[in-house]
């Protein structure tokens, strides 16, 4: 092509596809990740983020969720993304459906104490960033109802 070998040429194309990747900030999963993640280490370090946070805690989360959360919704609460202060869970995204505007991340908790839950996550885009506006429990299986299903 330009007398590039092959193997230049394709690291040099790796390479620019990252960086364009990275000039246009999170992704929907990975603000799910890093939303998790930074609730997770607040709660570990004695915060209570929800009120003490807030204004962090606008980065990740719309002003409609964050109203949700004041006004603690039920299944909200008991929701292991909300309640994890006991939860040892280990996040794995499962799926991410997206448009340019709004998008949705399936994402799997499991831990030892709480068995395995699978949450629908929805963001909206705002100013250029994906934020949390929504998050609904879709099942909760425990261990045993996990390898009866497998088996």
């Amino acid at each position: 092509m330009f007398g590039l070998p092959r193997k230049t040429l394709s690291l040099i194309i790796a390479t620019c596809t990252l960086l364009a990747g990275c000039q246009r900030g999170p992704n929907p999963a990975d603000t799910v990740r890093n939303a998790y993640g930074w609730y997770l280490r607040e709660l570990k370090s004695g915060v209570n983020p929800l009120e003490q946070k807030r204004a962090e805690l606008k980065e990740f989360v719309t002003d409609n969720f964050l109203a949700s959360l004041d006004n603690m919704r039920s299944e909200l609460e008991a929701s292991p993304l909300m309640d994890a202060q006991g939860f040892d869970a280990k996040l794995s995204v499962e799926k991410v459906t997206s448009d340019h505007r709004a998008a949705t991340v399936r994402i799997g908790l499991s831990g030892r104490l709480f068995g395995q839950h699978a949450l629908n996550v929805y963001l909206v885009k705002i100013d250029g960033r994906w934020k949390v506006d929504d998050v609904k429990l879709l099942e909760q299986l425990s261990l045993a109802e996990k390898s009866e299903r497998a088996g």
